[in-house]
């Protein structure tokens, strides 16, 4: 069985991953963490290959709003513990990256 690794990075000082690493067996589901200060309108992710741009992936809205609804990705926000997940069913080699929540 494969693992395939992943990481989550947050681009500023009021969001910030759970875990900074990742290591998930190809075929299994994964969730990401960041945890947040303050009020949002809303949290993005971003995923990004070896020498390649960030890739929007999704937003969540602090009410729960996702968009694009038709994203690989989903996400769960709790605003009561101000966090916010990113989840994918299934892992593949191929999402091996790095997550950023933004």
């Amino acid at each position: 069985m494969n693992n395939t690794h992943f990481a989550a990075l947050a681009s500023t000082n009021s969001i910030n991953p759970e875990s900074p690493e990742e290591h998930v067996a190809e075929g299994r589901n994964f969730s990401l963490t960041c945890k947040y200060e303050g009020d949002i309108y809303n949290i993005q992710w971003y995923r990004q290959y070896q020498r390649s741009r960030p890739e929007f992936l999704l937003y969540i809205t602090e009410e729960g709003l996702i968009r694009p609804t038709d994203s690989d990705f989903s996400a769960h926000i709790k605003k009561t513990d101000k966090r916010v997940e990113l989840k994918m069913l299934s892992a593949k080699v191929t999402d091996s990256a790095v997550y950023y929540c933004a």
